[in-house]
């Protein structure tokens, strides 16, 4: 539990910081911050980082520290989109062309699934990912052209979304998703009740 909270930890610094101030930049600063930190943290308590927080922290990097450096807010804002654009890459590439599934890889042990299963699940993220990134251009970048809001009432649109927005959506989907897993292959339900037993 103390992990879980401390990793959000960076993300409520995030927000709470650019809520006081309405500066991106700073915002930006905190949070590459305070993920270092925490990372560090993590590290000295379990004695290991998963790879999950290794790939947040080199995408915060790479995004953060030219936003800092440069102080132009704009290279932050495109983050969200590069990293749901690489997802669709990576999941259209190894399952597609190299003929393996991410999904199976990963959840493989943990969710005993058909191979088809694990196509439809491939397919349906990759779309789902390649439309997030999407969404976060629109949102980041044309809200002012589309609704005619200010562009700080814009900026602050943006970071509610990529602080709760993204989130959400992302679990909504995950729950559709395997909503339609459950519709369409119905033998899981009964594969997991027994894994249960």
């Amino acid at each position: 539990m103390f992990l879980k909270v401390l990793q959000l930890l960076p993300v409520a610094i995030f927000f709470i910081s650019y809520k006081m101030t309405a500066n991106l930049i700073l915002a930006t600063t905190l949070i590459v911050a305070s993920c270092l930190i925490t990372t560090l943290l993590e590290f000295f308590i379990t004695r290991k980082i998963s790879r999950m927080q290794v790939i947040l922290v080199a995408a915060l990097l790479i995004f953060g520290l030219p936003t800092i450096l440069l102080k132009d807010p704009i290279i932050i804002k495109w983050k969200v989109t590069v990293v749901n654009m690489a997802l669709t890459l990576t999941i259209f590439v190894t399952q597609f062309i190299l003929k393996k599934n991410p999904f199976a890889y990963i959840l493989e042990k943990e969710l005993p699934l058909p191979a088809a299963a694990f196509g439809t699940l491939g397919l349906m993220w990759m779309i789902f990912f390649f439309f997030s990134g999407l969404l976060n251009v629109v949102i980041a970048f044309y809200l002012t052209d589309l609704f005619g809001v200010t562009q700080e009432c814009a900026e602050e649109l943006w970071v509610d979304y990529k602080t709760f927005g993204n989130a959400i959506i992302n679990g909504v989907f995950a729950i559709i998703s395997m909503s339609v897993l459950f519709f369409k292959y119905p033998e899981i339900a009964v594969q997991l009740g027994e894994k249960k037993k």
